[in-house]
């Protein structure tokens, strides 16, 4: 009988605590926030760029930029919010040296020079072609 008892007691103790409340956990409240960083490969190199606020309302902004392997570098700004992440990717143009006006004359300078040794070397290919084998050929250079 005692067995039967405790059974008994065992078994409504099991049925009687599955019912019980629990405690609900609320979501934090969120805090506000800002941070940023930036990181890189090699002492003194800067490769990559984070930053980010948030306003306490459950609103986060912000930016990261890193350089890609073909060493461009890639910006994305961001705001996640109640309706999603939002990313707007922006890519650098990659800016090429201007030349300054001494290098854009010497560039001009070479390519004339190019011009008139490369006809003086068709001239040359031309007489050799039009001499005979036996007869010794002059060249003249004209710079």
């Amino acid at each position: 009988m005692d067995f039967a008892v405790y059974f008994a007691l065992v078994v409504l103790s099991f049925a009687v605590g599955g019912n019980c409340d629990k405690p609900i956990e609320e979501d934090p409240v969120p805090i506000p926030y800002a941070f940023s960083y930036t990181a890189g490969r090699m002492p003194g190199h800067t490769d990559r760029v984070h930053a980010e606020t948030s306003d306490g309302n459950g609103v986060i902004r912000g930016m990261f930029s890193y350089i890609d392997p073909r060493y461009k570098i890639r910006t994305v700004e961001y705001v996640a919010d109640k309706d999603g992440f939002h990313p707007i990717v922006i890519t650098n143009p990659v800016n090429h040296p201007r030349d300054t006006p001494t290098v854009e004359h010497a560039k001009v300078k070479h390519l004339n020079l190019y011009q008139r040794i490369a006809e003086d070397h068709a001239r040359i290919a031309a007489e050799r072609e039009s001499s005979s084998p036996g007869k010794d050929v002059v060249i003249t250079y004209q710079y």
